[in-house]
């Protein structure tokens, strides 16, 4: 069977979750990275003995590359999966797809025109738990769904900000407790609930010596009518699981991470829970490369399969409109409509 090969695209600690988790995969192989800086190319591409490219075009020229894996700064994301995407390369994105609804409409423009294949990294999507909850919430057993929360109370501290020259930055992060940590929260909402309606934010920076918010709280109405709230924040001690509440007129659920809390579903069994749990809530890295094996190995499988990966474009872009409507909110002090 064909192998599908691998070149990485920025070669910071996100990069080796890629990396490990591509090595783990039958018929992947990562053959090629790239990074402007010197330092973290030579060790990255001495770690998994493969060719280190100072520059990206030339790595994108590289014939043998069938995907590229963007692994950069957010604020980098688009513009390298248009250039990828215009080399005929498929393209994976680490969260978020892109800053801006505009930025993602480029990416699914290029796509489009060059017919490749795009995935954005939102490992929740493939556990078991939320699959089977969004499955039985769609098949009724919870009624009416009345109400949907997340709640996202993170800690990252000022160091955490502070020895980083783009996080915490609107030009390269896009936003903060929302865009960044909460990013995975709000598109496991959208997953199970469905699209949103509606939003009223309020956003701001309370805590720590940043551009964007360490705090948000939106109101949401999905277009089922159910309405929700959000909240996201990285300033609190010392940071505790995501924590999800589904209320339905015949029945509850409630995850914390990726676990169930609360079943209160007439005639369904509560089903296991994960093995492990994310600490991402507070450490940056404190997740294994579990979610990135199923998201890598879907896009081989599209690939070799010719079908379209589990979490595309159009589905990445969801997260990334609602969160920038909060932001917009916020600042207009005005119900946003999507």
């Amino acid at each position: 069977m064909r192998t599908i090969k691998f070149g990485i695209i920025g070669c910071g600690a996100i990069s080796y979750n890629h990396a490990d988790a591509i090595n783990v995969i039958d018929n992947a192989k990562l053959i090629a990275c790239s990074d402007v800086n010197k330092e973290a190319l030579g060790v990255f591409s001495k770690k998994y003995d493969i060719v280190g490219y100072g520059d990206v075009e030339n790595m994108l020229n590289n014939k043998e590359i069938d995907v590229i894996c963007i692994c950069t700064p957010s604020g980098l994301h688009a513009k390298f999966a248009v250039m990828a995407a215009n080399h005929k390369k498929h393209i994976i994105i680490e969260k978020p797809m892109a800053l801006t609804v505009k930025q993602c409409d480029e990416i699914i423009v290029a796509s489009e025109k060059n017919n490749i294949k795009v995935e954005v990294i939102c490992q929740n999507r493939f556990k078991n738990t939320f699959r089977f909850v969004k499955s039985i919430i769609e098949e009724g057993k919870l009624g009416k769904i009345v109400s949907a929360d997340i709640y996202m109370k993170y800690y990252r501290s000022p160091e955490y900000y502070a020895t980083s020259n783009w996080k915490g930055t609107w030009a390269m992060d896009g936003g903060g407790a929302l865009m960044n940590q909460g990013i995975h929260g709000v598109d496991i909402m959208l997953f199970m609930i469905g699209n949103v309606k509606s939003v009223f934010g309020h956003a701001k920076t309370l805590a720590r010596d940043i551009e964007v918010e360490d705090t948000a709280s939106a109101i949401v109405e999905y277009e089922n009518g159910a309405i929700g709230v959000i909240q996201g924040t990285t300033s609190v001690s010392p940071g505790y699981p995501r924590k999800v509440e589904i209320n339905g007129t015949n029945g509850s659920i409630t995850l914390i991470e990726g676990n169930i809390s609360i079943w209160d579903v007439p005639n369904v069994k509560q089903p296991e829970s994960q093995s492990e749990s994310s600490k991402s809530f507070k450490d940056p890295m404190g997740f294994t490369i579990e979610g990135h094996v199923m998201q890598i190995t879907d896009m081989v499988e599209a690939i070799i399969d010719n079908k379209a990966p589990y979490v595309d474009q159009y589905e990445g872009k969801k997260a990334v409109e609602l969160i920038t409507a909060i932001y917009e909110s916020s600042n207009k002090r005005e119900l946003i409509t999507l």
